[in-house]
């Protein structure tokens, strides 16, 4: 292994194939360096990776999620719960993977999070479901020549390295997050994403995660919540009321107290807590959502070259309950 920024992120030097991932000595190896270095591990040139072998590989890293979300399905591979990334289109010139158009953050750029624009778009995966995907894994089926980049931020370095008292103030605080506002909130800067229905709406009440959350298997503390789904941030046991939380729902409004999060994210995104992954075909990372988050680059990019990234979810085998402080 080679570490990618201090003690951030492992890259696998040896060269490995699909069939040697599913051995179970090498398997144990890689959630080990997963877990000892931040939740961000790296393996190159699996080229001939099939959706297949993708779906058994993702079971080292945990318990396998069998469906997406309502709204995404339309977007995943067949007979897999595996969900496509990028602007690939069918014989129709339908889309067939999800597609948000993002401007393009070029590599002399900052990816520091700037209050002002609300941009990059920072973020961990689905806080929404219950219980929130421990990992996530992406594969680059395909990438364009230059740009798309993903940059990823250690959070529980950034937030070992607040204050004491800070530390204390957050410790006590929810994020409220809902699937219905994260879509609306997406499809306002990118209208090709999809929407749920006010039947899907009420199908996927809010859910509630703390905003520090120590980690179920390496017991360290991380900030958490950074997600497009959350529209508020309130002291454990507070709750909006039903007008209020209604109309974050359906219109991707926030409530001002999500203002932390944005209060937090200049901090958390420096170049001291962050690395630039720049795709190339036969990439698979995976990332730990407990301990990191991560922000695309590049996308205006991907309206003139085609890309293809497989993704898809996994939670840990082990209880997930969420750990207060």
């Amino acid at each position: 292994f080679t570490k990618l920024h201090g003690n951030f992120g492992a890259l696998v030097t040896s060269r490995l194939s699909p069939t040697d991932l599913l051995d179970s000595y090498v398997s144990e190896q890689l959630v080990e360096a997963w877990e000892q270095h931040g939740g961000l591990l790296v393996i190159r040139d699996l080229t001939d990776l099939t959706p297949e072998q993708l779906a058994a590989i993702s079971e080292n890293f945990g318990k396998l999620e069998r469906s997406l979300d309502v709204s995404k399905r339309k977007f995943q591979v067949e007979g897999l719960p595996i969900q496509r990334l990028g602007n690939c289109k069918d014989e129709a010139g339908e889309l067939v993977s999800i597609f948000a158009r993002e401007k393009e953050i070029s590599e002399a750029q900052s990816i520091t999070f700037d209050p002002d624009t609300r941009y990059p778009v920072w973020h961990t995966d689905s806080t929404y479901r219950s219980p929130p995907p421990r990992g996530s894994l992406f594969f680059c089926k395909q990438a364009p020549p230059r740009g798309a980049a993903t940059c990823f931020a250690d959070t529980s370095a950034a937030f070992e390295a607040l204050p004491k008292d800070k530390q204390a103030e957050l410790e006590s605080l929810d994020a409220i997050c809902s699937m219905a506002h994260h879509d609306a909130k997406v499809h306002m800067r990118a209208p090709t994403y999809p929407r749920l229905t006010e039947e899907q709406r009420l199908a996927n009440p809010p859910t509630r995660v703390p905003l520090v959350l120590k980690h179920p298997c390496t017991g360290r503390r991380a900030l958490y919540g950074f997600n497009s789904s959350t529209f508020a941030v309130l002291p454990q046991g507070e709750s909006l009321d039903t007008a209020t939380n209604d109309e974050c729902e359906r219109t991707g409004v926030e409530h001002t107290s999500a203002d932390v999060l944005r209060q937090l994210l200049p901090h958390c995104t420096t170049p001291e807590f962050t690395i630039r992954w720049q795709w190339r075909e036969g990439d698979l990372l995976v990332w730990d959502n407990f301990s990191t988050i991560h922000c695309a680059t590049g996308k205006e990019l991907i309206k003139v070259h085609e890309i293809d990234l497989l993704c898809f979810l996994v939670v840990n085998d082990h209880n997930l309950t969420l750990i207060y402080i």
